[in-house]
């Protein structure tokens, strides 16, 4: 599970910023005036998670920027771990790699990789038999002159299957893996497939705050149904998208938004491609389909999926989480979801307006950050504010209170 993330030298965000994350508490929520830096967080955190999983081809460049910093901590069987990288977005490379281990008396570097040095350390080593270590110094020299791969990446070791110990490098990599962003504004964005618990879960915190909501029901839907949906255009950039998916993720079964409508995809190619809309069954007897549901409903149950899933030790980063959702409902969603949370060891990370919502005895002090924009990106936690547990957060924000830091 990740601890921390620190980031610097990311567009807006100049001097080094940390995000920690508390054991106790399942959420953290961030808040601040609009373009204070918010959205530039949960941008930064994808663009890393993407680049690190598929290069820094995967990204964009940023021309004429500086060395983007970050350092994930985070820890894996009782171990502390640390691992950092700089990227040079104006040429989209990769100036720095290094993971080491954390324990109570020493720092024990595994490996750390300077432009196209690479040093090994003995934790590494020790990981490995010493046929397996031959051979993964022979594949480390392939990747030393390659800028646009992290090392990290690739050591996936499935090559080293004799090497029981070189586990923990797969681990830390599937941390990373485990950190899902949502709600990117993009026209088209692919979640996980429900299991039956997972569908029972999200249709007893719906109805629960929808209590007229009765089933949530699959319809088959033809190709040519799609197209006529979706029109031409957006019908071949889903079937683009699906190859893309299906490719990096090597799923088959996942719900995907797309243009304001939702469906659930179930195959690996379009010959075996079948597509299901989603209706939503009232105690009334009406039947509505996804796409003619209020905003407000459509999130509520989007979120619920997201949120409810039965998934162990994963961080989830939604930006402006609170949007289209009226404060009773977003209030009544985080209370129902903060038992999955705990239960999995799940932790949620997200931006809001609402400030209504800190006043509610959901979140512990530390566990708010005010984010404010002066020249750069700047973080406050509310705990280090010498704010008394008994004040309104929000009526100190109408007084002006932040206006000072």
């Amino acid at each position: 599970m990740i601890n921390y993330i620190k980031i610097s030298n990311y567009k807006s965000i100049k001097n080094e910023i940390t995000i920690e994350f508390n054991n106790s508490q399942p959420m953290t929520v961030l808040f601040g005036r609009i373009q204070s830096g918010k959205s530039v967080i949960f941008e930064s955190i994808y663009m890393l998670k993407e680049a690190f999983l598929y290069g820094m081809r995967a990204v964009n460049r940023l021309e004429e920027s500086l060395d983007a910093n970050f350092e994930l901590g985070m820890e894996i069987e009782g171990q502390n771990f640390i691992y950092q990288t700089t990227l040079n977005l104006d040429k989209n490379e990769i100036s720095y790699e290094s993971l080491k281990l954390v324990t109570s008396s020493a720092t024990h570097i595994y490996f750390i990789r300077n432009q196209y040095e690479i040093n090994l350390g003995e934790k590494l080593e020790k990981l490995f038999t010493p046929i397996d270590f031959e051979r993964f110094q022979t594949y480390l020299y392939d990747l030393r002159f390659d800028k646009r791969e992290f090392l990290l990446t690739h050591l996936r070791i499935k090559d080293f299957s004799d090497s029981k110990g070189a586990l923990i490098l797969t681990k830390i990599v599937e941390v990373i893996e485990n950190i899902h962003i949502f709600d990117r504004n993009e026209n088209i964005n692919f979640y996980q497939d429900m299991d039956d618990a997972h569908y029972l879960s999200v249709l007893k915190t719906v109805s629960s705050i929808y209590p007229n909501i009765l089933m949530l029901q699959y319809k088959k839907v033809s190709l040519d149904e799609l197209r006529f949906n979706l029109n031409r255009h957006r019908y071949d950039h889903l079937l683009d998208a699906f190859r893309n998916h299906v490719t990096k993720f090597n799923s088959s079964n996942f719900f995907v938004e797309c243009y304001n409508q939702f469906y659930k995809l179930k195959g690996r190619n379009l010959n075996e491609l079948t597509v299901q809309s989603i209706d939503v069954h009232f105690k009334d007897g009406s039947i509505v389909s996804f796409e003619k549901l209020s905003k407000g409903l459509r999130k509520l149950l989007l979120l619920s999926m997201i949120l409810l899933k039965h998934q162990k030790n994963d961080l989830i980063l939604i930006d402006d989480l609170t949007t289209d959702l009226d404060h009773e409902t977003a209030k009544a969603l985080l209370v129902n979801v903060t038992h999955n949370l705990k239960l999995y060891n799940r932790k949620l990370l997200f931006s809001t307006h609402d400030m209504l919502l800190f006043d509610q005895e959901m979140f512990d002090l530390k566990n708010m950050i005010y984010v404010h924009h002066k020249d750069m990106v700047h973080l406050n936690n509310l705990n280090k504010l010498g704010i008394r547990k008994d004040k309104k957060i929000l009526n100190l924000y109408l007084d002006g209170f932040f206006n000072k830091l």
